[in-house]
């Protein structure tokens, strides 16, 4: 587990949560297992949960290497769910730790499907279904907006990025323009901003 140091800076202590023992093997897998047993809504609600284990309780990964994860999750393709368990997973112990975290997210979901598919042909047509997934939308974006404001607070800490966010919101819901395209512009953007 990961232990939290404290260093004095400018005469005052201050607790800075750093890894200095690794999660093990077991550890990240039995995590992402709840994670991926308890998340529903798909990968943007499920990074929620993950910074919630991750940073918040377990203090396994920094706020900004989180926040690195998320920011290249949303470039690469694939299912959201899976690439954050296997960025956030090579963070804390290489290949392997990925691979791990991948597998400990994925399976819940597999066993689920599996289950329904196998006993029941009418699954998504049953009132039970129907009842459980009008319940859990509200809270599958509670989780998402959650997410938001936390990485927002800890992002926007200067007026242009406040600005970034406003016109990153008008060109998506005014001209429809993709959210891809509007997450290329921002790099380019950077990059021809950068020192």
């Amino acid at each position: 587990m990961a232990q939290i140091m404290e260093k004095s800076v400018g005469g005052e202590r201050q607790t800075n949560p750093i890894i200095t023992t690794f999660p093990s093997l077991w550890s990240i897998f039995w995590t992402f297992l709840k994670i991926g047993a308890f998340t529903f809504g798909g990968g943007f609600a499920m990074i929620s949960l993950i910074e919630q284990e991750l940073v918040q309780r377990q203090r396994w990964i920094q706020p900004s290497e989180f926040l690195d994860c998320v920011s290249s999750v949303q470039l690469i393709p694939g299912a959201v769910a899976i690439n954050m368990s296997l960025f956030t997973g090579y963070r804390m112990r290489g290949t392997v730790g990925g691979l791990v975290a991948a597998a400990g997210v994925a399976l819940p979901s597999f066993v689920v499907i599996s289950a329904i598919a196998a006993a029941f042909g009418d699954f998504h047509n049953s009132k039970v279904a129907v009842n459980f997934f009008l319940g859990v939308r509200p809270v599958v974006v509670g989780l998402i907006l959650a997410t938001a404001l936390r990485i927002g607070g800890q992002t926007l800490d200067v007026g242009w990025k406040w600005i970034a966010v406003v016109v990153g919101l008008l060109i998506m819901f005014l001209f429809k323009i993709h959210p891809i395209a509007i997450v290329l512009m921002a790099a380019a953007t950077g990059l021809l901003l950068a020192d």
